[in-house]
């Protein structure tokens, strides 16, 4: 697969666009549609919170990189980590999608992905799990496991 661009899917059509990295700031419009396509939508800079309802549709059926933040208020680790995912977040804003699940209010998605300590981030290209990382992490190392989805 050629990591040169991104699928970003048309908000109007739902057709799948395939749009370069380096054009990415150039209005891209849609194959299809001739809609204009954001891609801001699609890789935010803040990570983007989901839920039971709605997992599968941000991460298993996004057909990008994403990595995602099993959290809860109550952990200490976790709340160390926010500020760390949050600028990450933004610095691959348009390579790969940051979400995170508040585990105490989603509990049959942590189930479903054997969350059993916090925080756990799991990793994800293409739909599919590529890595797990249980406990807290610098932010070197932690930059380091995303170098992977790049």
């Amino acid at each position: 697969m050629n990591e040169d661009f991104i699928i970003v899917p048309c908000e109007k059509c739902g057709a799948r666009n395939r749009v370069p990295r380096a054009r990415l700031n150039d209005a891209p419009r849609c194959g299809r549609c001739h809609a204009s396509i954001s891609v801001s939508a699609v890789y935010s800079p803040h990570p983007v919170d989901v839920t039971d309802r709605d997992f599968d549709k941000e991460v298993i059926d996004f057909p990008g990189s994403v990595l995602v933040f099993f959290w809860a208020s109550w952990c200490g680790y976790c709340r160390t980590l926010m500020p760390v995912i949050n600028d990450l977040a933004g610095k691959y804003a348009g390579k790969i999608k940051f979400v995170r699940i508040q585990t105490d209010n989603n509990q049959a998605t942590a189930s479903r992905h054997d969350v059993l300590s916090l925080p756990t981030l799991l990793l994800y290209k293409n739909g599919r799990q590529v890595n797990r990382i249980v406990g807290s992490l610098p932010h070197n190392q932690l930059e380091y496991q995303l170098s992977g989805l790049l």
